[in-house]
């Protein structure tokens, strides 16, 4: 089973936030082998079949292809042009999010499609919340370090990821309307998805996928 947004359904774009429930949905899609990085590279047809280059971010201009990223806790981060003719998917853990994966895979869309800002959308899909994710001062140090314009709403020791992607959006000129997220915490909804704070060993390395295809 897929979650989906109407930011994208609306627009005939296909997509699915993936739960712990199989579909075969999204199973043709390209995927890397994810480090925490900022690499997002570009796939083609068939990419699926082929060695598994190390990305955290992937995007497509080719007819029918899907691009996807799979998560447990991180971030995935779906985006597309108004025509659905190009697409991205990104993996945002906290190192990521910090490097800026997702400024990179937006840059890269609008250097390979000649748009500017106002014409994509994105949606940031379910993760874990602040509500769960508790993290030390190293982690605080460096968000801030790297993001000092970001105000988190209050003062804890819980990291909104998702906030900081959004505040990410805003920077590279995406405005409200343009961003959608679907607010499910992973570590609340154990019935829903696959969690790594919150199975721990028992997740046993399983992930949901998060895809987007290309109109065509």
């Amino acid at each position: 089973m897929f979650l989906h947004h109407p930011l994208f359904s609306s627009r005939g774009i296909e997509h699915g936030f993936g739960t712990r429930n199989p579909s075969s949905a999204g199973q043709d899609a390209c995927f890397f082998r994810q480090v925490h990085g900022t690499s997002v590279l570009e796939t083609f047809p068939g990419g699926a079949t082929k060695d598994r280059p190390e990305a955290d971010g992937g995007w497509t201009s080719c007819p029918g292809t899907a691009v996807a990223v799979w998560t447990a806790d991180c971030v995935p981060v779906l985006i597309s042009d108004e025509q659905g003719e190009f697409v991205a998917a990104v993996h945002a853990g906290w190192r990521g999010t910090v490097r800026g994966i997702l400024p990179e895979a937006i840059r890269t869309l609008r250097s390979a499609s000649g748009q500017d800002s106002s014409r994509f959308f994105s949606v940031i899909g379910p993760s874990i919340k602040s509500c769960c994710y508790t993290v030390g001062a190293d982690v605080w140090s460096e968000v801030s370090h790297v993001w000092p314009s970001w105000k988190p709403r209050r003062e804890s020791s819980n990291l909104d990821l998702a906030g900081l992607l959004r505040h990410q959006l805003f920077e590279e000129g995406f405005g409200s309307e343009q961003i959608g997220e679907i607010s499910l915490c992973t570590r609340c909804h154990p019935d829903l998805f696959f969690s790594h704070r919150g199975m721990g060993e028992k997740r046993a390395g399983r992930s949901m996928l998060n895809f987007i295809r290309r109109k065509g």
